[in-house]
Formats: C-alpha cells, structure tokens, sequence
C-alpha cells in the first residue's frame, strides 16, 4: 500500500513535470518589438505632419531617419500623437515599440494635418495617410 503511494505520487509529478512542455517548440506568445510607420503622401514637398496612431499599448515613438525630428504625446496605452518635421517624403517616417509585433494588423493611423517645407499648411489631407509593417 505504501509503495503504490509512493508510486502514484512519483507518476503525478512526472506528469506535471512534462505539462509546461505540452505546447511543442512551435507554441510562442507575444513578441515585443518595433513596427514602422510609413507615410502615405500625394506631394513631393512636406515638411510636417501631425500624426494620430492607434492600436494595442503603444509606448515609444522614434523618428526612421537621422533627418527627421519628431515630438509625440502619448495620449493613452492605445494612442499616440506626433509631429514629424524635415523634408519628408513618402516611405518610413516613424518607428513604434509595441508589446506584440504579431498584432500589427490592429494598428492605425491617420494624418490630422501636413505642411509644406515652406511651412504653409496644406488646405486638405487628401490623399494622406500611414501605414503600419513589421
């Protein structure tokens, strides 16, 4: 009787002992990352947008390029507002760590308002826009 105890109890944490390993070597969880932020825009000459992105706990905001200055508020976990400023051109803009890169898709964004590089702001942002990848 003793020893069928001893056994049980061995045999039951042998089983907890292969349980955290049940989920296979391809089983991940959320990946924390950086995802990039590219401009969508219908002119050559920008000098700055303002900027609202929205998604699940965004937390840094860093320009994509050395010649790019930006100024970001953030407003709450799910949104963030920022200036992008410098000769701007249609591509990368911004870079945002995210806790999960995997959900990528549930961001956006929209350009709430543009400048030109001689600073006369644009009568509509038509045509503007962001987009967000890996």
């Amino acid at each position: 009787m003793r020893t069928q105890r001893w056994v049980g109890m061995g045999l039951g944490l042998a089983l907890l002992g292969l349980g955290p390993g049940c989920g296979g070597s391809d089983s991940t969880g959320p990946v924390a990352g950086t995802v990039t932020v590219s401009l969508v825009t219908p002119n050559a000459d920008d000098g700055a947008v303002l900027v609202t992105l929205t998604g699940p706990n965004l937390a840094t905001v860093q320009a994509a390029s050395s010649a790019y200055r930006v100024y970001w508020r953030l407003v709450s976990a799910g949104e963030v507002r920022a200036i992008v400023v410098g000769n701007l051109t249609a591509g990368a803009v911004l870079t945002v760590n995210v806790d999960d890169v995997g959900k990528v898709g549930q961001y956006s964004g929209s350009v709430v308002e543009a400048a030109s590089r001689s600073d006369v702001v644009r009568a509509s942002v038509a045509g503007y826009g962001v987009t967000f990848a890996r």
